[in-house]
């Protein structure tokens, strides 16, 4: 297993999901791209991506997305943040073995225009998300 990296410039939840922050580390005017971290994607073979369809709106913590192995089996998406989802990623869905093999780039879902009241509260650091997996990881 290769060693997970995670992003200084990210927040991420309990359930594995992400949300990639504007500098200064803030939610800002303009949408957020958000996905999975590989931890969600342990030992599977992404072949299909169910994403938000444009301009609707999710809730955080609600399921927003799933990611298809070849085994058949579904991993649910949990929106990071609540918002307007305002592009899903289009290479993602014509290749999803991106979400796998880049899922903090290449590989992100969807961007999500924060709602007014949306905070980073309840989102895990860099750091407090490393110490949630329990395990060594590169930040």
């Amino acid at each position: 297993m290769r060693a997970r990296q995670i992003p200084s410039d990210r927040r991420f939840t309990a359930t594995h999901s992400w949300v990639a922050l504007a500098p200064g580390q803030n939610f800002s005017d303009f949408p957020l791209r958000a996905g999975v971290t590989d931890r969600a994607l342990d030992d599977i073979d992404v072949v299909g991506v169910d994403l938000p369809a444009v301009r609707s709106t999710v809730d955080a913590g609600s399921p927003c997305a799933v990611i298809w192995s070849s085994a058949r089996t579904a991993i649910t998406v949990y929106a990071p943040i609540g918002g307007l989802i305002t592009m899903t990623n289009r290479d993602a869905t014509a290749d999803p073995a991106l979400v796998a093999e880049d899922p903090f780039h290449a590989g992100w879902l969807f961007a999500i225009l924060p709602v007014p009241s949306s905070s980073t509260y309840g989102l895990l650091t860099p750091a407090q998300y490393a110490t949630e997996l329990n395990e060594t990881v590169t930040l």
